[in-house]
């Protein structure tokens, strides 16, 4: 089962590859993927395993069944396919598979998972620079070129418009099909197996010389990337990571050499962003470009005169005209009843990130990555076009839930620091 977990991160960023007969309306070929890890799952694990993830988590599964019987109503009533429906249902069971993937993995220690875990950030990252590399060379980008002119101009929509979206063409979509929005899910995945692979480095037996070498990598080139990515949703949830970090050494009142020196060479990479002109690009994009937000800001105009229409079914079209606010878009285009359990769901995992920042001084370090991968699902439901729980986001969810599953379900010796080795932080 570990090497179907790399191939589902090698899979995953090569996203603009599309899957036009795939079934469920899933369109592209890390959801293809998403599907036939969760079918290999099911396939393999007994039912049982899934047992504390579902006991663990049923709060949060039993929101999305409401949700999803609230949906297939309001749809059956406009008219509208059921497609959506079955979306949504199919990544609740790939997150509850996905939970009971990870659970089973700590309760056993299933050592061929951890250590596959260990190296999905260095798979992705592999499998990102070499999609990456091939579409742009297929379709005539030059990156350095376009790096240079963004630098000179001290303006990101050259990059993301000139990389994210001149190099995603062909691959299955017209022109008129690719979206630049692409790359929040792409360097979402990114940073979600960053996470994994650092809660891996934590548990179970001491990593070997060349994982822990591979690992810092992969971590610093991710790090880049993400900075290139021009995401800003995605580099927002990523700095809630270190600021976990530093929350839980603070309460613990001790700092380690290893932290130090991530302090220190962080100040540095900052500092060499910032003299190299990148640093103008990235605050431009940040606190300057605010062209996506004005325009944000006349889609809830919209919807909030629409409110009145459709506050009970639905019907609104949120494809076009997006909120980019998971609670939002689905009472305009859903209903009510839709709504209420939606909130909830927000509710849920924001309650979860906070429980577990207020006893991060209290759990083992690998804990920090988990609570870290919290703040990718839900920085998502208030920014993702179409107001909807991205792939990424439920696999990143299931991951959590896994973790806290078996945390519940196994006696505390099983989650022990290891004698050596351990420290604390990113």
């Amino acid at each position: 089962m570990s090497a179907a977990l790399l191939v589902l991160f090698a899979l995953l960023p090569l996203q603009w590859i599309a899957a036009p007969a795939a079934p469920f309306g899933l369109d592209s070929l890390h959801e293809l993927a998403i599907l036939g890890f969760t079918a290999y799952l099911l396939l393999r694990l007994r039912a049982r395993t899934y047992a504390p993830a579902l006991k663990t988590g049923a709060a949060f599964v039993v929101a999305n069944l409401y949700m999803i019987g609230a949906i297939a109503a309001s749809q059956l009533y406009l008219g509208l396919s059921l497609v959506p429906v079955a979306r949504q249902l199919l990544y609740l069971v790939g997150a509850v598979a996905i939970a009971g993937y990870f659970c089973r993995a700590l309760r056993v220690t299933d050592t061929a998972v951890i250590a596959a875990a260990r190296l999905t950030s260095v798979v992705l990252c592999v499998s990102l620079l070499i999609g990456l590399g091939l579409a742009m060379a297929v379709n005539g980008v030059n990156p350095v070129a376009v790096l240079g002119r963004t630098v000179a101009a001290a303006d990101p929509e050259i990059f993301q418009k000139e990389i994210f979206k001149s190099a995603f063409v062909g691959f299955g979509r017209a022109e008129g099909e690719v979206a630049g929005n692409l790359r929040h899910e792409i360097f979402g995945a990114l940073l979600l197996s960053m996470l994994i692979s650092s809660w891996a480095m934590r548990v179970g037996a001491n990593p070997t010389r060349w994982q822990r070498r591979l690992h810092r990598l992969a971590i610093v080139l991710g790090t880049v990337l993400l900075l290139l990515s021009m995401s800003r949703a995605v580099v927002l949830a990523a700095i809630m990571w270190p600021l976990l970090a530093a929350l839980r050494t603070l309460r613990r009142g001790e700092m380690s050499g290893r932290q130090l020196a991530i302090v220190a060479a962080s100040v540095v990479a900052l500092g060499g962003v910032a003299v190299s002109g990148f640093g103008a690009v990235i605050y431009n994009r940040f606190f300057i470009d605010t062209a996506s937000y004005e325009g944000r800001t006349g889609h809830y105009r919209d919807a909030f005169d629409a409110v009145s229409d459709h506050w009970v079914t639905g019907g609104y079209d949120t494809v076009g005209v997006s909120t980019h606010n998971l609670v939002f878009d689905t009472l305009l285009r859903n209903g009510v009843f839709a709504a209420i359990p939606a909130l909830f769901l927000v509710c849920i995992v924001a309650a979860t990130l906070w429980w577990l920042a207020a006893r991060l001084d209290r759990l083992p370090p690998s804990m920090v990555p988990v609570a870290a991968a919290l703040c990718l699902p839900l920085v998502r439901m208030v920014t993702i076009g179409g107001g909807q729980i991205s792939p990424v986001g439920w696999l990143a969810l299931g991951f959590v839930l896994g973790v806290l599953a078996a945390r519940r379900a196994v006696p505390s010796p099983a989650f022990a620091l290891r004698p050596e080795g351990e420290r604390a932080g990113v």
